[in-house]
């Protein structure tokens, strides 16, 4: 069989020539068209990725957050706790305060009003006792209570020890004072500087004061040394025994009272 080998170029290049046209204009668009494909999906895959991932993030950032707010949410509520507990405690401490001085002002009010009532009892009582004692003295003696008292008091003068003597004139001499509660005559003054010159030294120096806050009294005094007789003495003894009864009454429960029951109110509030 012969061959033509000029139909044989022909065709291929005929082949040659169909090979380039389609490469040219059927398998570059295609794979042009394939590369933008893939280039497409790998960028949206990638984009996907990208917001897949965000999302984790934005999720991550959010339990983060609840985390976050939980836990200040649980110091919150601890501060809020503490400090209303410190408020608590301040204010049942400033109300146990309160209460306190309350009570200690209303002592002291009552013993002031204690006090000015036993002072006023005082006046009254040393003003009948000295009025009965006048009488009963006038009556029985013939004399003024106040004569009986300078008499008295200079016996119990004589009366004392060499060595309380020397306590009016020694060691440090000097003028003596004399005050009594009501007014020394001349004649009166006259005698008590003869006695103490008598009882004590030749030499000594009298002075003569009213005795003020006291009812009826005389007191002797030198630096060293005091001798007194003052009616308000006996008032405070009197006092003492009758507050002594008092607290020994106040300290006894009542008969109609329970065993172990507590009759005191409390110092302070209870928690």
């Amino acid at each position: 069989m012969r061959i033509d080998w000029l139909t044989v170029g022909a065709q291929w290049i005929n082949f040659l020539l169909l090979m380039w046209l389609l490469r040219r204009y059927l398998y570059q668009p295609i794979l042009r068209a394939m590369d933008k494909r893939q280039q497409t999906i790998a960028a949206r895959s990638a984009a996907a990725a990208e917001k897949s991932a965000r999302a984790e993030q934005l999720a991550r950032d959010y339990l983060d957050k609840l985390a976050e707010l939980d836990a200040r949410r649980a110091e919150l509520l601890l501060a809020a706790r503490a400090a209303a507990d410190a408020e608590r405690t301040k204010l049942m401490e400033q109300a146990r305060a309160d209460a306190k001085a309350e009570s200690d002002q209303w002592r002291r009010d009552l013993a002031r009003e204690k006090t000015d009532f036993q002072r006023q009892i005082n006046r009254q009582l040393g003003g009948l006792i000295t009025a009965t004692a006048r009488k009963a003295v006038q009556e029985l003696c013939s004399k003024p209570l106040e004569q009986a008292l300078c008499d008295r008091f200079l016996e119990r003068l004589q009366q004392l020890p060499a060595e309380e003597k020397r306590l009016f004139t020694e060691p440090h001499p000097g003028e003596l004072l004399l005050a009594s509660s009501f007014e020394l005559d001349a004649a009166q003054r006259n005698r008590f500087e003869s006695a103490l010159r008598d009882i004590l030294a030749n030499d000594v120096s009298l002075r003569f004061e009213t005795l003020r806050n006291s009812s009826f009294g005389v007191v002797l005094s030198s630096a060293d040394h005091t001798l007194e007789w003052q009616l308000e003495r006996y008032f405070a003894e009197l006092q003492a025994e009758l507050d002594a009864t008092l607290t020994q009454t106040e300290r006894k429960p009542p008969a109609d009272a329970e065993p172990g029951l507590n009759l005191e109110f409390p110092q302070a509030l209870p928690e």
